[in-house]
């Protein structure tokens, strides 16, 4: 039964889809124009076969899963497109289509694949009035945006923090330089900085050795581990585990202290001697995996976990770290990748000034995360209940 205002149609009578056209990978040319693959985006092309704004839907692969997209795009041949929008808020439409599961009309092949006759007739409820699928549409797309925004500011933070490590310790050009250099075994130095190994300033220990019995949905030990890391380096909010089983104290983090990646299935070195710094949303206290090493400064040194964390993404250094992994199917990083790779240590004065404007960048970037996980969670909540109109508007 509809509800007030709501009438129940045919998702034809709203949008008519098309299927995409053939393109192989070998005619993928580099131009501006997006090419929309069932997975979204999967390169670009100098012209366009769907003006924008559009929707396609996955029709082979990524199975009914819609895209939004603003602009002009190819529509790759994986996808359903709509062709028409039938009077039809194009946004509206987009976030219906997420409400709706689209396995039951696969068409039976071999191969898994979306009919659009199939999906034509599905019957949806849908308001009457066109000004409140534009409301709908405008509540929840403020809610994507927003989240959006905060994708690409944590972006520009992260691309800042790097960009003064490497003017400061790679270009040394830093607040107060003189411009004397000395030499080293690692090339021309500023003068008074200094080679150093890591195992004379940090510290490398593996975390728990876990039973997959221990893990819990919840409500349990958060345990940070190898999906906890981003490929590329940083802290990846989603890979987070709860454990129940016994550990050690030495299997402790907290937040702000630094863990590396230890493992990586192949040898492509995506993932493995990445790091990421464990951030606050968690809690104040946690464990990690034995795919994971916790990396300290020890007591008697000035380094920070910002430092270091930015440091381990800086080719000469990830040279270093990963020639010490090994490995056949499973690529391991012995401890040693955390101990002997050598480095020009800066001063005490230039580490602290460099480390109280990071860390203020990630404690910036965090929020930002924390605060799309809310408004994701807001989104999804409300989403089912704007599109039956169980929430007027």
């Amino acid at each position: 039964m509809s509800s007030k205002g709501w009438r129940r149609k045919q998702l034809g009578d709203l949008v008519t889809f098309q299927r995409g056209h053939d393109l192989s990978k070998s005619e993928f040319i580099p131009g501006n124009y997006p090419i929309a693959g069932s997975n979204g985006i999967i390169g670009y092309h100098n012209t366009f076969t769907t003006k924008g704004p559009s929707i396609t839907l996955g029709r082979s692969g990524n199975l009914g899963t819609p895209y939004f997209y603003q602009g002009d795009f190819w529509a790759h041949n994986t996808t359903l497109y709509v062709k028409e929008f039938h009077n039809s808020d194009p946004k509206f439409v987009y976030y219906l289509l997420k409400t709706l599961d689209f396995s039951q009309f696969n068409s039976g092949s071999a191969v898994p694949s979306l009919n659009r006759n199939y999906i034509h007739p599905l019957e949806v409820d849908v308001p009457e009035d066109l000004e409140t699928q534009h409301r709908i549409a405008d509540i929840l797309s403020a809610l994507d945006e927003k989240i959006e925004l905060n994708q690409q500011t944590n972006a520009t933070l992260e691309a800042i923090a790097q960009a003064i490590f490497k003017e400061w310790f790679v270009g040394f050009n830093f607040p107060g330089a003189t411009g004397a250099m000395a030499k080293s075994e690692l090339g021309m130095i500023p003068k008074g900085w200094r080679v150093a190994v890591f195992e004379d300033e940090l510290e490398a220990e593996r975390g728990l050795s876990y039973k997959g019995g221990g893990l819990e949905s919840g409500n349990a030990m958060p345990m940070h581990n190898l999906n906890s890391v981003y490929e590329g380096g940083g802290y990846k909010f989603d890979g987070i585990k709860y454990y129940s089983g016994e550990y050690r104290e030495k299997h402790i983090v907290r937040p702000g202290d630094l863990i590396v990646t230890n493992t990586e299935q192949g040898h492509k070195y995506l993932l493995i001697g990445y790091p990421a710094i464990v951030p606050s949303t968690f809690g104040d206290v946690g464990i990690y995996s034995h795919h994971i090493y916790r990396v300290k400064p020890k007591p008697n040194s000035y380094l920070t976990s910002d430092f270091v964390y930015h440091l381990l993404l800086q080719p000469a250094i990830r040279e270093q770290v990963v020639g010490f992994a090994n490995g056949t199917t499973v690529n391991m990083l012995k401890v040693e990748g955390l101990q002997k790779p050598k480095f020009v240590l800066p001063s005490k004065e230039l580490v602290s000034h460099f480390s109280e404007i990071t860390k203020n960048i990630r404690l910036l970037h965090e929020k930002n995360i924390e605060q799309s996980i809310t408004l994701a969670s807001l989104r999804d909540t409300l989403l089912p209940k704007l599109m039956s109109g169980e929430i007027e508007i």
